[in-house]
C-alpha cells in the first residue's frame, strides 16, 4: 500500500474502456501490470465514481482538501493504510448526501482531519500552554506560529494569535463520538464549524508545514 504512480493506456482515446475509470475523485480497485519502463492500470472495478460530490460545490472542494491533505502527508510517508481507509470511507459517507446536505459535508472534513491529527502525532492539545506547560485560563488562545495552545501570559506580545473557546469545545465533543453518522446529524452552527476549520488548517500548516489551498473560500 501506498502512493502509486500508474498509466492509464489510452484512457484518452474516443470509447476506451478506461476513459470512466480514470475520471477525478473515483474509488476504483485494479490489478497493476509491471512494464519496463512504467506500470498500467488493468482489470479496473468501480467501488464508487462520487456522482454527488462532483454535483454539488462545497462538498466537491471539501473532498480535494481531505485528497490533498492526504497527498502531502505521502511526500514524507506513503505508508498510511489507516489514513487510506478512513479518506475512502469518508469520501463515500460525502457522496451519499443530498444537495441539501452540503453544510454537512464541513463535518466530515472536519472529522476527518482530527484523525489525520491524531494518526500523524500531532493532535490538538488544550489542556497545556505550548510555551510554558503550563495549564490555560478560562479563555483558550491559540498561537498560530507555534502550533500550539497558549496561555494569557504568553500570548502578551505574540501577533498571530487569536481565541478558539468556542472551536476547542466542539473539537473536545467530536473527539468523542465515534460515529460520524450522529456527527453528520448534529446541528452544529455554521460559526462553530467555520471556527473549527480555521483553527484545523492553521494547526495543520504550523506542526506538518502543509498549506492546505482547496476549497480555502469555504474556511
Amino acid at each position: 500500500m501506498g502512493k502509486k504512480n500508474l498509466l492509464a493506456k489510452g484512457a484518452c482515446k474516443p470509447g476506451a474502456k478506461l476513459c470512466g475509470f480514470t475520471d477525478s475523485l473515483s474509488i476504483l480497485n485494479y490489478a497493476p501490470k509491471a512494464t519496463r519502463s512504467f506500470t498500467l492500470i488493468t482489470q479496473p472495478k468501480i467501488i464508487s465514481p462520487l456522482f454527488h460530490i462532483k454535483q454539488m460545490g462545497a462538498s466537491f472542494f471539501r473532498a480535494y482538501s481531505m485528497c490533498e491533505l492526504v497527498l502531502r502527508a505521502v511526500e514524507f510517508d506513503d505508508k498510511m493504510s489507516q489514513v487510506y481507509d478512513a479518506l475512502k470511507n469518508s469520501l463515500i459517507i460525502m457522496d451519499l448526501m443530498t444537495a441539501d446536505d452540503e453544510a454537512a459535508s464541513d463535518k466530515v472534513l472536519i472529522k476527518f482531519q482530527l484523525f489525520f491529527l491524531d494518526y500523524a502525532g500531532f493532535s490538538l492539545n488544550f489542556d497545556n500552554c505550548c510555551h510554558c506547560a503550563k495549564r490555560p485560563g478560562e479563555i483558550l488562545i491559540y498561537d498560530a506560529d507555534a502550533g500550539g495552545l497558549t496561555c494569557s501570559r504568553c500570548a502578551i506580545g505574540r501577533r498571530n494569535t487569536f481565541d478558539i473557546s468556542g472551536a476547542a469545545e466542539l473539537i473536545v465533543e467530536l473527539n468523542k463520538e465515534a460515529d460520524l453518522n450522529k456527527i453528520i446529524a448534529a446541528g452544529y452552527s455554521l460559526n462553530k464549524t467555520g471556527a473549527v476549520l480555521s483553527l484545523l488548517k492553521s494547526h495543520i500548516k504550523a506542526n506538518l508545514n502543509i498549506s492546505l489551498n482547496s476549497g480555502q473560500g469555504f474556511v
